[in-house]
């Protein structure tokens, strides 16, 4: 999933996109609201917007946002004044969190909107296959398949990502966390097979030089 990223403060804002990217999300950041809006297109599933920014403040980037899309928006705020709050659910906010906030409290915010929003996609179902990825099971025609989470995570990605051409250093980078030690990019094509072989997936095919692709026939 991708998330745009729209702080002032580096420290937060860098401090925030690289907390997320530990957990294989994508992230785009945005120091004002002109960045914001120039950055915002249809590939961000998220925004996780601050109310005092230059140029164009907070509530105005939601307000065009949402002329556009409606997509979940969580603020950021360090104001306890209940009129911005106001304000901004009037705009069609989904939620938002007072600075100073803990990580750990802002991703568990982030992965319920992306759940809530998204819902659909933590069950994957493909002709006779079903993935849940709430679990990290497969299934064909009702029976268990013995799919590693690797695979799984890879082909989340992929469906995440459905009619664009992805790079092995695109999915590597998604799906390898820093602490993994990060594999030959030529795996993911073992990988790729396997998942194909696995699920019986003919919708995951092969752009020559450059990468793979997920697009449901």
């Amino acid at each position: 999933m991708r998330v745009l990223i729209v702080e002032d403060d580096t420290v937060i804002r860098e401090g925030i996109s690289e907390y997320l990217k530990a957990f294989n999300y994508q992230t785009v950041e945005a120091k004002d609201g002109r960045e914001a809006l120039e950055k915002f297109d249809s590939d961000i599933k998220l925004i996780i917007l601050d109310i005092q920014i230059p140029y164009i403040n907070g509530l105005e980037v939601l307000r065009r946002v949402r002329e556009k899309s409606d997509l979940p928006v969580l603020i950021l705020t360090a104001f306890s004044d209940e009129e911005y709050k106001i304000d901004a659910f009037t705009n069609l906010a989904d939620g938002y969190i007072e600075k100073p906030f803990s990580l750990p409290v802002l991703k568990a915010r982030v992965d319920s909107l992306i759940k809530k929003h998204y819902g659909q996609r933590e069950i994957f179902k493909y002709k006779d296959t079903e993935v849940d990825f709430t679990s990290y099971t497969a299934r064909i025609n009702g029976e268990d398949v013995n799919a590693n989470p690797k695979e799984l995570e890879i082909l989340k990605y992929l469906l995440e990502n459905e009619g664009r051409v992805l790079t092995r250093m695109q999915i590597i980078d998604a799906v390898w966390k820093e602490s993994d030690e990060i594999p030959y990019d030529r795996v993911i094509d073992v990988y790729i097979k396997e998942i194909r072989k696995k699920l019986d997936l003919d919708c995951i095919s092969t752009v020559r030089n450059v990468g793979y692709k997920l697009e449901r026939k």
